[in-house]
């Protein structure tokens, strides 16, 4: 049943791009990530690859394009979270691979639609663009000043909108032979809509293993068998101890100077960065004509609000699009940028017109921009031109250092001809811990470093390696411990608080099986608790899905409590004790009642079982035309991101 809830979320069509469409209407594209051009290929579906030529045929996937859907993904992290991902972060979640399989299966449906001949009219797509409801003005029509107003909000061109459309309208047809409608059985969707929508109501009792508080000392035979058993449990792991090197940006700062006339010329190149730009609360109309936009003018000079005037020339309430605070940057460049900015607050004497219309303009707020003083911002102007210096330096010494390293064969000597600082630890074990279990080995490169040592041989070097922070190291083993197994004396209190701690839950078992047993035999659940010295608590009504951990409902006991029988009990083992768990009441649901709940869901399973249709035919065309991947371009794309 988990698996149908599980696809159950899973209920989007894919190859359908029109919540695409509109999520581009009101959220915006962004600031996304370019690359220059469109040359460098990451993929390729279908074809044929010719030695020395390339390919021929098929339908190639680009770097910039995977890219943009990667740099996509960061920004719906973003409205979602209110933070974005570093790239480094996002790479290492494999959103960069993410983003290649959706442009891949883009990719193969588009050739699909070429393979199968499939076309789109100009009619159509217009038809489709009349019918979406994010275009349509208070009658219901189509509005073009509203169609033209939401592509300027969602910065998209009218070409790009119609090419989107044109491929939501043909994966529309590539897939038209699945059918959802009444495709999953009556049964079938009546059993799976009952067995989600009981309800349960559970009587639980929690029993922690400390309720037994007389576990008597082991015997010295009961010792040494139970030690003799568990052996490995009391291992005294490997140790080392390790020297290393470690050449990091931080190590490269201290030696960069910069003058103070570099630092004004990086205060004047940046000014934009520093303080607050200008902003202005914007309202506008279009008109397809210079003259309607006059009209709506001197309406306005007139007397008329915008709003009214922009209704008696254009016929239309939704005339005037409120842009809200922007600044100059956040306009298309040019004359209507330039033109809301060189205008004082109130409506435009004048039409703007740009490439999408003439806009009527009413700056209604100016709220001035303001410039941060060089002295305020010096030391961070210092910091990121010694920040942006210090890489090409650290490649620089870890050049020199490798080949030092390689004429010398020692790691000491090399940091000693350089002036490099060498770090020791002294019997650390693989965790980076010491004997005591205490934490030594600490910082970013810390697992990194442990790694390295544990995976040279004593008396030996490690290559130049370097970090996910792209810092480089060198590791030398100095001594190795070998891992051993201690005698019982070594390890003797440990031993005897294991033993004790395994019976305490052998007779903390005992006591719940009997409680249990109890129980079934029809001795109230409220007594048992007394007995126990603990309490019963009623849990609230959940289905099989859902959890109630303040009543120690939590889902492994949910799930046994679904599998019990009206008024039996049962017990589970959760962490340092047990939950006894009763069922008190069944809440079957009531079909007729629950019609449209039930219709709903019947609905959801039809568009679950055609999706995982659509998803297998997806899996078969790939499987027919081929991808390649050219990783190395992939991970080269990449690598510049981190």
């Amino acid at each position: 049943m988990n698996q149908f809830r599980k696809l159950a979320r899973f209920i989007i069509l894919f190859v359908l791009f029109g919540m695409l469409i509109v999520s581009f209407a009101f959220w915006g594209i962004g600031d996304m990530l370019r690359t220059d051009g469109r040359s460098t290929e990451v993929a390729h579906v279908g074809g044929t690859r010719v030695p020395l030529y390339g390919w021929v045929g098929g339908s190639p996937v680009y770097v910039s394009e995977v890219r943009d859907q990667f740099n996509r993904q960061l920004e719906a992290i973003q409205r979602q979270t209110g933070q974005r991902p570093e790239p480094e972060q996002a790479l290492r979640f494999g959103l960069h691979v993410r983003a290649l399989e959706e442009v891949i299966q883009r990719a193969v449906l588009d050739y699909a639609i070429q393979q199968f001949g499939l076309t789109v009219s100009d009619a159509e797509v217009q038809a489709a663009i009349a019918r979406n409801p994010a275009f349509q003005g208070t009658g219901g029509s189509f509005d073009p000043l509203l169609f033209r107003n939401r592509l300027q909000q969602a910065r998209l061109s009218e070409a790009q909108f119609v090419a989107e459309t044109r491929r939501e309208i043909a994966a529309g047809q590539l897939f038209a032979v699945v059918r959802s409608d009444g495709l999953s059985p009556k049964s079938l969707r009546d059993d799976i809509f009952k067995a989600e929508s009981e309800k349960r109501v559970a009587e639980t009792i929690y029993v922690p293993d400390a309720i037994i508080v007389d576990v008597p000392k082991p015997t010295a035979e009961q010792l040494g068998a139970y030690f003799e058993a568990n052996k490995t449990k009391f291992q005294v792991p490997e140790f080392r101890a390790f020297s290393y090197i470690m050449l990091t940006v931080d190590d490269i700062l201290p030696q960069i100077a910069v003058s103070a006339d570099q630092l004004k010329q990086e205060y004047e190149a940046r000014a934009a960065e520093f303080g607050t730009p200008e902003k202005r609360d914007v309202d506008q109309a279009m008109a397809d004509t210079e003259a309607k936009a006059k009209a709506i003018i001197a309406a306005a000079a007139a007397g008329k609000s915008l709003e009214d005037a922009a209704k008696e020339v254009l016929g239309s309430a939704d005339g005037v699009i409120k842009l809200g605070p922007v600044t100059k940057k956040e306009l298309p460049p040019g004359p209507l940028a330039d033109g809301i900015f060189g205008l004082p607050e109130g409506i435009a004497p004048a039409p703007i017109q740009s490439p999408l219309g003439w806009h009527i303009v009413r700056i209604n707020k100016i709220e001035a921009g303001k410039a941060v003083p060089f002295d305020e911002v010096k030391e961070k102007l210092e910091k990121d031109m010694r920040a942006q210096q210090a890489p090409d330096l650290l490649i620089k010494l870890v050049t020199d250092f490798e080949r030092t390293l390689g004429k010398t064969q020692s790691m000491k000597t090399a940091a000693e001809e350089l002036g490099l600082k060498v770090k020791t630890y002294e019997n650390v074990d693989a965790r980076g811990q010491d004997s005591t279990g205490k934490q030594v080995v600490i910082g970013p490169a810390a697992a990194e470093l442990v790694q390295a040592a544990f995976a040279t041989r004593e008396s030996t070097e490690s290559e130049l390696l370097e970090t996910q922070r792209g810092e480089y190291f060198v590791v030398r083993t100095d001594r190795v411990i070998p891992a051993r197994i201690p005698t019982l004396n070594e390890v003797e209190p440990k031993v005897v608080e294991a033993w004790q701690a395994e019976e305490r839950k052998k007779l903390a078992d005992a006591k719940v099986k009997a409680a249990v047993e109890q129980a079934n035999a029809g001795t109230d659940l409220a007594t048992i608790a007394k007995d126990l010295g603990t309490e019963m608590r009623t849990a609230k009504a959940v289905t099989r899905f859902e959890a109630d951990a303040g009543n120690y409902l939590s889902q492994p006991v949910v799930v046994e409590l679904f599998k019990l029988a009206p008024g039996k009990t049962q017990a589970v083992r959760t962490g340092e004790g047990s939950v006894i768990v009763r069922v008190k009441q069944v809440e079957p649901p009531d079909l007729a009642k629950d019609k449209e709940a039930l219709d709903r869901f019947g609905k959801q399973l039809d568009t679950m079982m055609s999706n995982d249709l659509i998803l297998e035919l997806v899996a078969a065309l790939r499987a027919k035309y081929g991808v390649t991947v050219d990783e190395a371009n992939f991970a080269a794309a990449f690598r510049q991101q981190q």
